[in-house]
């Protein structure tokens, strides 16, 4: 099962994020999220974002879209990986896990990193957070230690038309909180939600 999982999920995770190289940074306004966690509020009834924790990646006039940090969905020999990337001369035993991070276009892959790496033409910061390069490009460094300290590699992602978030967010359907590295990195994901929650500060 984990082999036929490996060969479904590799041709996703190559991808990198759209135009993320442009600088996500510039695009967001005065009353932007990105950089952010949303939570899912109690009431979320919608199964796919039922007690998630989504890191916002870009939230300005023509709309949202964010990383879900607390869905895995499998582990990878990251080996396996490097080889069928063409990054050759690595043997390592790690593994790399990847997540759930939303239903909108699974064929897509995204690395959300720390700030301490950054490859030209490739990672795109986010204000005030941290940033997004191309799945390729963190894997070598990976494997030649120089990689980011802490990072979540994802298949899909969420997205909002212009104004819903917003919507939503006057709904009650979600709260925003500060993002760090325990949250978004560190906390095993089954603790994740609630620590979320046991957060929210940030009054809308």
């Amino acid at each position: 099962m984990m082999r036929h999982s490996l060969r479904i999920l590799l041709p996703l995770v190559v991808l990198l994020v759209g135009s993320a190289s442009g600088g996500i940074a510039d695009e967001t306004g005065p009353e932007s999220f990105a950089g952010k966690l949303l939570v899912a509020d109690k009431s979320m009834l919608d199964p796919r974002f039922a007690q998630t924790v989504i890191y916002l990646v870009r939230h300005d006039e023509k709309g949202a879209f964010g990383l879900i940090v607390n869905k895995p969905l499998v582990k990878i020999p990251l080996a396996d990986l490097l080889r069928q990337l063409d990054v050759e001369g690595t043997e390592t035993q790690a593994e790399l896990e990847l997540y759930f991070g939303g239903p909108v276009q699974g064929e897509l892959g995204f690395v959300l990193h720390s700030r301490d790496f950054a490859a030209a033409k490739a990672t795109a910061t986010v204000q005030g957070g941290y940033a997004v390069s191309d799945v390729r490009q963190v894997l070598r460094a990976i494997s030649e230690q120089k990689g980011p300290e802490k990072a979540l590699f994802a298949v899909g992602y969420a997205g909002w038309a212009a104004k819903q978030l917003d919507a939503e967010l006057e709904r009650g359907d979600w709260s925003v909180v500060d993002a760090d590295e325990d949250l978004v990195f560190d906390l095993p994901v089954s603790e994740k939600w609630s620590a979320a929650l046991d957060r929210r500060s940030l009054k809308l």
